[in-house]
């Protein structure tokens, strides 16, 4: 099946194309050519996993690494520059604080309500994670932010719509170190109140 994707010139057939990867390599390859610049991935689209493959026997070797295969080489242009390439930080251990947008595919998504584990590599199941490709309390402790954002964001709908729609009374109570009341068990989320139909979502940021 061929999936033509935006604008029909073929940014496709990959994991989120259809999402945020696909649209920003779309936006920058075709739209804003040549603007572009490299950001901080513990920063933006923060993944908090170590996003280099290294096969279970390096699990543990990090090592500040930045890529697989660094960008620059040696005097002699062949030789790979390794010592250049292990500055970077380790997105697993990124303070909160700094991150700017995370991505929760490695750590799991907040509205599965399920807690993160260690797993060992041939258990397949969701709720567990490599204990070397993430942090798992890293993990819990960014999704425990994703749920505090939702409260802020239902406390300011509560506001623009004057009454209209009310916060979630969170009486879910699975887990609510994590999951603020927003949880019944694990899988079972409670969703915010759905907005009144003549709702302008605009009203929110004062436009």
């Amino acid at each position: 099946l061929a999936i033509p994707s935006w604008a029909g010139l073929g940014y496709g057939g990959f994991q989120g194309a259809m999402a945020y990867q696909g649209v920003v390599a779309y936006y920058y390859d075709q739209l804003r050519p040549n603007t572009a610049v490299e950001l901080n991935v513990c920063r933006w689209n923060q993944v908090a996993a170590d996003v280099i493959f290294r096969g279970p026997q390096r699990m543990d070797e990090h090592n500040l690494q930045c890529r697989e295969h660094p960008r620059t080489t040696l005097a002699d242009g062949k030789t790979p520059d390794y010592a250049s390439n292990t500055q970077c930080e380790d997105c697993r251990n990124t303070p909160i604080a700094s991150v700017r947008t995370a991505h929760y595919t490695a750590c799991k998504k907040p509205w599965e309500c399920q807690i993160a584990h260690p797993r060992v590599p041939r258990d397949k199941r969701q709720s567990h994670r490599l204990q070397n490709l993430v942090n798992v309390t890293y993990c819990m402790d960014l999704i425990r932010e994703w749920f505090e954002l939702r409260k802020e964001f239902e406390l300011a709908l509560e506001v623009a719509s004057e009454g209209q729609t009310r916060s979630s009374e969170r009486t879910g109570g699975y887990e609510d170190q994590y999951f603020l009341g927003s949880c019944r068990k694990a899988g079972k989320y409670i969703p915010i109140e759905p907005l009144p139909d003549d709702f302008d979502i605009e009203r929110m940021f004062g436009m």
